[in-house]
């Protein structure tokens, strides 16, 4: 089966689930779906685990009785077995760092285009003169913060909302985006403007992300 087909046919035997297996076994596939393997692997393992879990149930068994009463451990033990596989996609890494840079291009055109002169003529602040080389740091700061909220929502699936979680994942995905703004405040006069006028920066944009849709529209990222 290819994985569309897999991903429908667990949609549907996921109805057979009681509720607590449901719930149970619904934590294990959002889990797996988050780590770092392939697509089509993780859905055959999830169709594996929703089989063997109905005839479990069928038997008057439960999900806790067939997986243990630590369903995380299970899932990472899974991972674990299917060998070393990167956590870093340099396909996802494209993708995100991609549409950065394209939303860089024609915020910064739109931006310069119609609000700039509005701030100059009713506010008197002085007009830009060309982009800011701070548009190419949105798309690092992007790929970051995404890999970041996977990580957070894999880990978080096992666990309540708490000080662990707050500490632990909240805060670094804060820093990903305080850290620089705060480095911006202080060097933003520091940092280097290119003259490009502002219709060539939205041209640049809407190029950058007809080549984008062009490029990921067959490609599996996630």
């Amino acid at each position: 089966m290819i994985v569309k087909e897999m991903i429908d046919a667990n949609n549907e035997r996921r109805k057979l689930l009681n509720k607590k297996n449901k719930e149970y076994y619904e934590k294990m596939l959002i889990y797996l779906r988050l780590s770092p393997i392939p697509e089509k692997r993780t859905e055959e393992l999830l169709l594996e685990i929703l089989d063997h879990l109905l005839i479990a149930q069928q038997e008057g068994r439960s999900a806790e009785e067939v997986f243990g009463e630590n369903p995380e451990a299970y899932c990472e033990e899974l991972v674990q077995s299917m060998g070393k596989y990167s956590p870093y996609s340099i396909g996802r890494f494209l993708f995100i760092f991609g549409i950065g840079l394209y939303v860089g291009f024609l915020y910064d055109g739109i931006f310069r285009l119609l609000i700039d002169p509005l701030l100059h003529r009713f506010f008197n602040l002085p007009h830009k003169t060309g982009m800011d080389v701070s548009i190419f740091l949105f798309p690092m700061f992007m790929v970051f913060a995404v890999d970041l909220v996977m990580f957070f929502l894999r880990k978080s699936t096992f666990m309540k909302l708490g000080g662990r979680i707050l500490w632990g994942y909240f805060l670094p995905l804060a820093f990903v985006y305080i850290v620089p703004l705060v480095i911006y405040y202080f060097f933003r006069d520091e940092l280097p403007v290119i003259p490009l006028p502002a219709w060539m920066s939205l041209l640049i944009g809407v190029l950058l992300w007809i080549i984008h849709k062009a490029l990921f529209k067959r490609v599996k990222v996630f």
